[in-house]
């Protein structure tokens, strides 16, 4: 019979660890003195706490461990309990994998930027709708504002507007021009066609979403952040940014940018009626 010092020291484990296996049932001493209240334990039960702790190595729960202790498992079964604990482990280390991929991405902002403005970015599905559209180029972003107003001015009165933004179909950067596309959301049922104005059916899609506001100083670090997160997500980009704008009256306050995403080598598209 051996004391439970000696038991743990055999074991390699703390004296804590025997008598909190003790108290749960996992491991009960096979003797205690009635004089001393001492544990004694049989070397036999060696082989037990070495069989408990290898499945608890493995990651397996108390739970589980009673239960593989409590009866008897065929190879096949084992076999079976350990691909599905294998399994288990794989969905904790991608979510780790990618946790260490935000904490990386972080680092780099802040390499960048000399600061860390933590930008949420949400990967959502929209539903299809209509809009009126007016698309030119442009010297400047500004030039927004004056293609919605000119949309609105041309819209009849019985129109029901439901939003507004643009597509940026080409940036500064890789032009020496900006294509920009103004976007009215209306009902289709309340908006007649007229001269000068483009009705467009703006499909389904998933998009990579993140908010800004008017203080936002450098927006590219917030485009970066919603194309990063939708890679790291197994997405890519599948059309060019949009923005929805929260002020009905002109571009500014809140906005959307929006990245149409695709997992696969299908591009949505804009179908112009």
């Amino acid at each position: 019979m051996l004391r439970i010092g000696e038991f743990a020291r055999l074991a390699n484990v703390s004296i804590k660890l025997v008598r909190h296996y003790d108290e749960i049932g996992l491991l009960p001493a096979h003797a205690i003195d009635p004089n001393t209240n001492y544990r004694y334990y049989s070397v036999t039960q060696l082989a037990r706490i070495n069989e408990l702790l290898v499945y608890r190595s493995l990651g397996f729960s108390l739970q589980e461990v009673r239960r593989l202790l409590r009866a008897e498992h065929s190879p096949e079964q084992l076999r079976e309990m350990l691909l599905q604990r294998r399994a288990s482990l794989q969905v904790r280390i991608e979510a780790e994998r990618a946790r260490l991929e935000e904490v990386e991405a972080r680092i780099s902002q802040i390499e960048r930027e000399g600061s860390l403005r933590p930008y949420e970015t949400t990967i959502r599905s929209l539903d299809a709708g209509f809009a009126v559209s007016l698309r030119r180029t442009c010297d400047s972003y500004d030039e927004i504002g004056d293609m919605l107003q000119a949309l609105r001015a041309k819209l009849p009165a019985k129109s029901a507007v439901m939003g507004q933004g643009a597509i940026w179909h080409r940036c500064l950067g890789t032009s020496s021009s900006i294509d920009c596309e103004a976007l009215l959301f209306v009902d289709p049922d309340r908006s007649l066609h007229c001269d000068g104005l483009t009705l467009v059916k703006v499909p389904a899609c998933t998009v990579a979403s993140v908010m800004l506001d008017d203080t936002v100083e450098n927006p590219r670090s917030a485009y970066r952040a919603a194309v990063d997160r939708a890679s790291r997500l197994g997405y890519r980009i599948a059309g060019p940014m949009r923005e929805r704008y929260s002020s009905q009256a002109e571009p500014g306050g809140s906005i959307e940018v929006q990245f149409p995403l695709a997992p696969a080598s299908r591009r949505p598209s804009w179908s112009h009626l």
